[in-house]
């Protein structure tokens, strides 16, 4: 009988904890013997070396049941994709060998047959045989930033951990409705694309963490679809250097198409980084504004119920851009290094808390902006911010002007602004020689309509005399409440 390694034990007691057995269950009773018996690509005519084509062995092994082996000393060289039909590809113990691709094409095309339904058990009778593929310890490269790792479609339960993507266009790729998914552990650096794309996928309930994404156009992107139930926790994230010197965002969420959705997402707790190239800001969330009276209000893109939590954000000209965001927490992260602006908010937005970060940049530096820049309105129709706070906030050694709201420049539909708290913020500019680009204001609040506002108890400090504190004004104000305000070194 062949001995088995300790990585092939570990792996194969993962694909059994995953299937949830017990006490009570044997692998043979859950599934036959065959299903977790391991496919040695060599048997199928691979050979390894890098240079040979090994697709053929590739295709031929796809068809058998079970787990896809390699040998950790080969370089398999492929051009065209391998399609593994989750019904019978229980995964890719791949060793650390690697995957050359040749040609401009997904390296694996996981394909699951996850076609309706959610996550509860009763829409997924039939699928158990599917349920978590794991892949593990694969490389995929190519030479000249071209084709994709992984494509996930109609999957339910994939793992990908401890894998390495790389000199490719795109990591992975979500395509169509996937479930459950987890990508943990993983290098994916240097590609021209994207890190990880979801594209157009109705994808819920995913895991991303504990994985260094790094040098692409973008590192993640959610492009349309329905995507709700995200986490990103614990990530390496960093951006700056692009093959085609195209950086545009560490993060991007766009919702421009009829019933896209991203909801429910929490990022928490990762390094985010740009190398002051990333064009679009190092977080950038994008909303269509749309004309309600011409569609159903449920078709409208939406992209709310966020929390970005714990991060830290640095090296860029802009933090976090925000277009027609709703229900969005933004706290106890840390900001530096931000030349132009830390949070922009352009058209508008509803249920947006800003509390307990801090922004800085360095002292007698051009390295600290605006903290934060609302220019609302849409050409069209009206727009609004409503029930907005900004509290508890810390920014110092910053250089701009540090908080200004206004309407859009050259508009003339209505924009409104009211349930605001802008309170206990210690707010400090080392501004010296009058550099603040657009008001004479340090806080400069100048919309049309205003209501329901409290500017309280904040501390706004600076060494320049030229400038003013405070201005909060509006075409149409009530209900306004300034006071316990500690202003320092300024006009």
């Amino acid at each position: 009988m062949r001995k088995i390694k300790w990585k092939e034990l570990f792996f194969t007691l993962s694909l059994m904890i995953f299937y949830g057995l017990n006490d009570e269950d044997s692998l043979i009773t859950k599934q036959s013997t065959d299903s977790f018996s391991y496919i040695d690509i060599m048997e199928f005519g691979a050979i390894g070396d890098g240079k040979t084509d090994d697709t053929v062995a590739f295709q031929k092994a796809s068809q058998e049941n079970g787990v896809l082996r390699l040998d950790s000393e080969k370089t398999y060289l492929i051009n065209k994709t391998i399609v593994l039909d989750l019904n019978k590809i229980n995964g890719i113990q791949a060793n650390n060998a690697k995957i050359l691709i040749s040609e401009d094409v997904p390296a694996f095309h996981l394909k699951g047959n996850k076609v309706d339904g959610g996550a509860e058990p009763p829409s997924n009778l039939g699928l158990e045989h599917e349920f978590s593929a794991v892949i593990d310890g694969l490389h995929v490269y190519s030479k000249n930033h071209i084709g994709t790792a992984l494509v996930l479609d109609g999957t339910f339960g994939v793992n990908i951990s401890n894998s390495h993507f790389y000199n490719l266009k795109t990591g992975i790729e979500l395509i169509n409705k996937n479930r459950n998914v987890i990508i943990t552990e993983n290098q994916i650096w240097d590609v021209a694309e994207y890190g990880i794309h979801y594209n157009n996928s109705n994808t819920h309930q995913s895991i991303i963490s504990n994985n260094h994404v790094s040098y692409a156009k973008i590192a993640i992107l959610f492009e349309n679809g329905d995507v709700h139930n995200t986490q990103m926790n614990s990530n390496d994230i960093e951006v700056g250097h692009s093959v085609n010197n195209n950086t545009l965002s560490a993060i991007k969420v766009i919702c421009d198409k009829l019933n896209s959705q991203f909801s429910q997402a929490q990022i928490v707790g990762n390094s985010i980084e740009d190398h002051f190239l990333a064009k679009e800001g190092i977080v950038n969330l994008y909303a269509e504004s749309m004309d309600t009276s011409q569609i159903r209000a449920d078709q409208v893109p939406y992209i709310g119920m966020i929390e970005l939590v714990a991060n830290e954000f640095s090296g860029s000209s802009n933090a976090l851009i925000l277009e027609n965001i709703n229900d969005l927490i933004v706290n106890g992260n840390t900001f530096k290094l931000i030349t132009d602006v830390f949070i922009s908010i352009f058209t508008g937005g509803e249920g947006i808390n800003i509390s307990g970060n801090t922004f800085s940049g360095k002292l007698d530096k051009n390295s600290g902006g605006k903290v934060l820049k609302v220019e609302g309105g849409v050409v069209g129709y009206s727009s609004s911010l409503r029930f907005f706070m900004f509290n508890n906030n810390s920014a110092y050694n910053l250089s701009d002007n540090l908080i200004s709201m206004k309407r859009k420049d050259g508009l003339k539909e209505e924009f409104q602004v009211s349930v605001v708290s802008i309170c206990n913020n210690i707010l400090n500019t080392s501004s010296l020689n009058d550099t603040v680009k657009s008001t004479d204001y340090v806080i400069d609040i100048n919309v049309p309509s205003l209501k329901a506002t409290n500017f309280s108890s904040n501390i706004i400090t600076g060494e320049n005399i030229n400038l003013k504190a405070l201005r909060i004004s509006g075409e149409n104000e009530s209900n306004l409440v300034i006071k316990d305000n500690i202003i320092s070194g300024l006009k």
